[in-house]
């Protein structure tokens, strides 16, 4: 649960932060303006002295949106305290991978028989070699949808249905 107290001292910081920033600047630009102090400092801690304050503007103006994106984001996420409904902490993320035709067969191959290295899938999808089949077993479990075991030099792919799908829509084009 989204502890309200907590977001509104964060806010209440960076506004805090910004007010003192705006100081700051206001205290610069006086001292630019004054005669006195340009005629102390040499032309390039001057031009440094703007680029300062220059650098200080923006990162002013970068809190600024910050703020107001922060303030907007919890503006949606306000419950009216007399309803007590819990805002979801975890929202659940469902990632897409699309597979291609190729794949889906490779799948559906590993899940008839267990497990398969490279040089099975080579003979199944008539490869010419194994670099063809070990490139499609790896992109296939760099997305998730197979594990991968090493068994002396040989390594094994394994389709495990409940981690493939836990997160996952699996897409087959049509």
């Amino acid at each position: 649960m989204v502890n309200k107290n907590k977001f509104k001292n964060e806010l209440t910081t960076l506004k805090i932060e910004l007010e003192r920033l705006k100081k700051k600047e206001g205290e610069i630009n006086t001292l630019l303006t004054e005669k006195v102090l340009s005629e102390k400092m040499s032309s390039n801690l001057l031009s440094l002295f703007k680029v300062m304050m220059d650098e200080n503007k923006a990162t002013r103006q970068l809190i600024q949106q910050t703020y107001e994106k922060i303030t907007q984001i919890g503006d949606n996420f306000a419950v009216p305290e007399e309803q007590g409904e819990p805002i979801k902490e975890k929202l659940e993320i469902i990632k897409t991978v699309p597979i291609s035709d190729l794949d889906k067969k490779i799948l559906q191959y590993i899940q008839i028989v267990g497990m398969a290295s490279a040089a099975d899938i080579q003979k199944v999808m008539n490869y010419k070699g194994k670099n063809a089949a070990t490139a499609r077993l790896t992109k296939l479990y760099k997305q998730g949808l197979l594990d991968r075991y090493q068994l002396g030099h040989k390594v094994f792919y394994k389709f495990d249905a409940g981690k493939a799908t836990t997160n996952s829509l699996i897409i087959s084009p049509p």
